[in-house]
């Protein structure tokens, strides 16, 4: 028998013989089709902020974003009932703060500032209110409220970007030729920093959480990737409680890379969870789990030698809107 899945429910007869129909191409979004095999009948299900026939995605997700920047609703041209009907439905946990952010100026919720990384532009931000969240690791607090001015923006032109360093291809015992799934070679690891330890991807398991949701809204705001990153990591910053910063600046020194030359690189996300550290990146479908460990890892061994924090302290993540995989 047919696992019971609300996806696959006919909104018409309700049996569980709906399937998968292709997809109906909207001006902001697609929506995915079912068609019933019972009753013949086609449908689509989705979330009710991506079914709004008034207001497209962006639209909803910028007014989210204003109320909890602190901003006033009147000034906005949508009426406040529907704003609140939007907050209320994708239920974030920052409008429990908005109230603190009374005390700060506009401009200094946000610090944003601009970093020049292999000719090409990066925008580090961080929360200011949410740094609070951050007080058992005043190192790590020290280090996001100095970079602009204590990070050495040489390096970043003179260096291998660790996205790539992280593409080097596997061997066996020194051998030319692919490492089987999930085994990641000793030797290939130390020769880029990494521990010598074996990563078994078998072991890494996909999540559903708020970090996949948003990813598939945003999937249906655009098809650019960059854009795509751009929408999730300021949505998640600025509404997101456990989200502190977005796309940190971080590097290994020649004589920390054992490479001989200096690695960079930026973090996609980094939140306070649990009193733990978290690194997320959010990866495209397809994911190349082995490479994005790889990367990973290196954001962390590089964020432990610049603030001094242990490495155990420090969580690693990776996500799209397929799911949430824990390293």
């Amino acid at each position: 028998m047919k696992k019971e899945n609300s996806k696959d429910i006919c909104i018409y007869c309700n049996s569980y013989y709906a399937v998968k129909n292709g997809k109906r191409m909207l001006k902001f979004r697609e929506h995915q089709r079912y068609i019933c095999r019972s009753c013949n009948k086609s449908f689509t299900l989705q979330p009710s902020l991506q079914t709004n026939k008034t207001y497209n995605l962006k639209t909803i997700l910028d007014s989210i974003s204003n109320y909890n920047l602190g901003k006033s609703l009147r000034s906005s041209a949508i009426p406040k009932s529907t704003i609140h009907n939007w907050i209320k439905t994708i239920n974030l946990p920052m409008h429990r703060l908005r109230n603190n952010l009374k005390n700060i100026q506009q401009h200094e919720i946000i610090l944003k500032h601009q970093f020049i990384h292999h000719k090409q532009p990066f925008l580090f931000q961080y929360h200011n209110l949410k740094l609070q969240f951050a007080k058992k690791f005043p190192e790590l607090i020290d280090y996001l409220t100095t970079i602009n001015t204590q990070l050495p923006k040489d390096i970043f032109n003179n260096s291998k970007r660790i996205s790539e360093i992280s593409k080097k291809p596997t061997t066996l015992a020194g051998q030319p030729g692919v490492a089987p799934s999930g085994v990641v070679d000793p030797i290939e690891r130390s020769e880029i920093g990494l521990p010598n330890d074996v990563v078994g991807l078998e072991k890494i398991s996909s999540k559903q959480n708020y970090a996949v949701k948003l990813a598939e809204i945003a999937s249906q705001i655009t098809t650019d990737n960059k854009k795509r990153h751009e929408i999730i990591e300021n949505f998640m910053l600025i509404n997101d409680t456990a989200t502190i910063a977005t796309e940190i600046p971080i590097y290994l020194k020649k004589e920390e890379s054992n490479l001989n030359q200096n690695l960079t690189g930026h973090i996609d996300i980094l939140q306070i969870r649990y009193h733990k550290i978290y690194l997320l990146d959010f990866k495209p479908e397809p994911v190349n789990k082995t490479q994005t460990i790889n990367q990973l890892k290196l954001y962390k061994k590089a964020l432990s030698k610049r603030t001094k924090i242990p490495e155990q302290k420090i969580k690693l993540a990776f996500f799209n809107k397929e799911g949430y995989y824990e390293v």
